[in-house]
């Protein structure tokens, strides 16, 4: 049950990312028309195209990453995953604060929500079947005291 409740956090996480992704590459368009009819610098445009994207990307790629750990818990610390949904939780105070649309401040909210709560039932141990099959290492080659690398 905890596995589940955990996986289902993950996911719920995740599919919120990826729709604030979606959100702000599908108004790409309106920021470029935007930017285009005001007179600011040319280096101000540019960044804020840059910082549109990237943030955007960002969204995507934690999301993705949200969809792999529910899955496979141990791909990444338990420490990642808090320290990601706490940074959604300070995206979403900046977009509360600077922004007009609440929409995507909201989702980022529920992420972090449903994040922290995912990373506090964290699976200690994987069941038996759960966890995929490790490749066993290769032996050590034997050494002698007396023998040096070359």
């Amino acid at each position: 049950m905890r596995l589940k409740s955990f996986r289902y956090c993950m996911l719920v996480g995740a599919m919120a990312l990826l729709g604030v992704a979606i959100y702000y590459f599908a108004n790409y368009v309106t920021l470029a028309i935007a930017l285009n009819n005001n007179n600011l610098q040319p280096s101000l445009n540019q960044s804020i195209r840059a910082l549109w994207l990237a943030f955007a990307c960002q969204n995507l790629l934690v999301g993705l990453l949200y969809v792999v750990v529910a899955y496979r818990p141990h791909a990444v610390t338990r420490e990642v995953i808090v320290l990601l949904g706490l940074m959604q939780l300070v995206e979403s105070m900046l977009l509360f604060a600077f922004s007009g649309s609440r929409f995507v401040a909201y989702l980022l909210i529920g992420t972090a929500v449903f994040i922290l709560i995912g990373a506090s039932l964290w699976p200690k141990k994987l069941p038996a079947g759960a966890a995929a099959p490790v490749a066993p290492e290769p032996p050590a080659s034997p050494r002698t005291a007396g023998e040096e690398l070359s």
